[in-house]
């Protein structure tokens, strides 16, 4: 049976009237869940959920959008002959989302806490790629969780298995466990907390500033850190959010990072224009009561995933003399 999930959100503390319209589909959102299944005897092919004595796939668990009958049946058979590992118990808490920050640490490791809190298992499934990811890793180590690795050549039989579905859907939340991974992760600041952090854009493959150097002078005058997160490690991030009290950046995972800020912390993100769509962030820092500001700034296309961005220079001023004054 699936659950119904109700989250009302408030708005931005700087909303302007006439932006009001690309964040009133936001405010209130129902959603539903699948419940968590813990099963025995499962097959493991690659990145599906086989159950051999109810004959059915899982894959409602194992993906954003559940697979058909084709590439169900070319699983199959690409994992016919494949040799098998059998392990006593784990917990599936990935989609075909995972290997990317925001999803890992805003998805997978909300289900984390769902699967450990069956007592089945403290141990997670993870293909070997996962080994390669540096805040999977780091993250896990943090939390002692000993995670078990598979390879591409090997099916796995696994004794009894906790299937997590997604928390919540995308670009919803569960406060609750969002806070709970905010909670786990952050550090208490051991003082007030004082920077002001600008998390840049300039080496990431996309989704850039053309004027990033305007961007970034004016961050500095205004008395900002201009951090590259690629450059850092996630506990040197952590360390670096719990004593953030303004944390700016343009959308991005960047922006992920919000979730190890102290309460009370502000957060502003660098939108694109006319984007009514993209709420990952807005939806965020509402899951986890931090206040949320906004610019609007053109992008080369709507497409707020993909696009590069020219950052309006004087909204962004306006909204800094507003934060320090």
């Amino acid at each position: 049976m699936l659950e119904e999930v109700y989250v009302k959100r408030k708005p931005p503390a700087n909303l302007r009237i006439d932006d009001e319209k690309l964040f009133l589909g936001a405010y209130e959102v129902n959603f539903k869940t699948y419940p968590i299944l813990r099963l025995d005897n499962i097959a493991l092919l690659q990145d599906t959920v086989f159950s051999p004595s109810h004959m059915r796939f899982y894959s409602s668990h194992t993906h954003i959008h559940p697979l058909g009958v084709l590439p169900l049946g070319k699983r199959v058979v690409h994992c016919a002959l494949k040799k098998w590992k059998k392990i006593p118990h784990g917990i599936w808490i990935k989609d075909e989302w995972s290997a990317n920050y925001f999803h890992w640490i805003t998805d997978c490791l909300p289900r984390l806490w769902v699967g450990l809190e069956t007592g089945i298992s403290d141990r997670v499934i993870l293909h070997e790629s996962y080994r390669h990811l540096p805040y999977v890793t780091q993250s896990l180590e943090i939390l002692n969780i000993n995670p078990i690795y598979y390879r591409s050549n090997e099916n796995l039989w696994v004794e009894n298995l906790v299937l997590t579905p997604r928390t919540a859907t995308y670009p919803n939340f569960n406060k609750e466990l969002a806070q709970n991974t905010r909670n786990k992760l952050r550090l208490s600041p051991s003082v007030e907390p004082f920077r002001m952090v600008y998390i840049s854009r300039k080496f990431a493959p996309r989704r850039k500033t053309h004027n990033e150097l305007d961007v970034e002078l004016l961050m500095t005058y205004y008395g900002f850190e201009v951090i590259y997160a690629e450059n850092l490690s996630l506990q040197e991030q952590i360390s670096l959010m719990s004593e953030t009290k303004i944390f700016v950046s343009l959308h991005g995972a960047a922006l992920t990072n919000m979730i190890f800020l102290p309460n009370g912390s502000k957060v502003v993100e660098l939108r694109n224009q006319g984007d009514s769509i993209t709420q990952c962030y807005f939806n965020l820092a509402n899951a986890l009561d931090l206040a949320y500001y906004y610019t609007l700034n053109q992008g080369d296309t709507k497409d707020s995933i993909i696009s590069d961005f020219t950052v309006d220079i004087e909204a962004l001023k306006q909204v800094l003399d507003l934060l320090c004054d």
